[in-house]
């Protein structure tokens, strides 16, 4: 009877043992699966699946966007805060160009010069901190075949440009 009661006593004791190691391979196992190199091959999965889900929807954006932009009538000009609806055309710019050039030095490199070229928006002279964005924007449309940087005669060119941006983001 005794021996049975030893028995019983190790089998427990063994039993609890191959427990507790079968718990500790299973932490073990949990711990190796979230280091990032078994993450990595995962990670690198789903990023592919994201890659090709941001592609698609891109295109399709692309296309809608498109669709809009040729809908649309207006010009558009880059400004330095954004892009804008101008009411000017190519030759409101010469015009601007022309008559801006012609004025003294003295006249265009005053704090307070601005122009709005159509938009909400405006370019300004800074006299205190010598700078003089206008004088750049005048002579680059003499120089651009008498269109400034940035100048979109027509949405749909616009968007050949920015295939990627929703021309409802244009400011008024």
């Amino acid at each position: 009877m005794e021996k049975l009661k030893q028995n019983k006593i190790w089998i427990t004791i063994v039993v609890i043992g191959v427990v507790v190691i079968a718990i500790l391979l299973a932490m073990l196992h949990q711990q190796k699966q979230s280091t990032p190199e078994a993450q990595s091959s995962s990670y690198i999965a789903s990023e592919k699946a994201a890659s090709a889900s941001t592609s698609v929807q891109d295109t399709n954006n692309e296309k809608a966007y498109a669709k809009k932009a040729a809908k649309m009538k207006g010009h558009v000009v880059q400004m330095t805060d954004g892009d804008y609806f101008t009411k000017w055309d190519k030759q409101d710019f010469v015009n601007w160009a022309n008559s801006y050039l012609a004025k003294p030095e003295s006249e265009r490199h005053q704090d307070g010069v601005k122009a709005s070229f159509g938009t909400s928006s405006f370019i300004e002279n800074s006299y205190t901190q010598a700078v003089y964005p206008l004088d750049h924007y005048a002579e680059a449309i003499k120089k651009n075949s008498n269109s400034p940087d940035g100048y979109f005669v027509t949405v749909k060119e616009y968007n050949k440009a920015y295939p990627g941006v929703n021309p409802d983001d244009i400011k008024k």
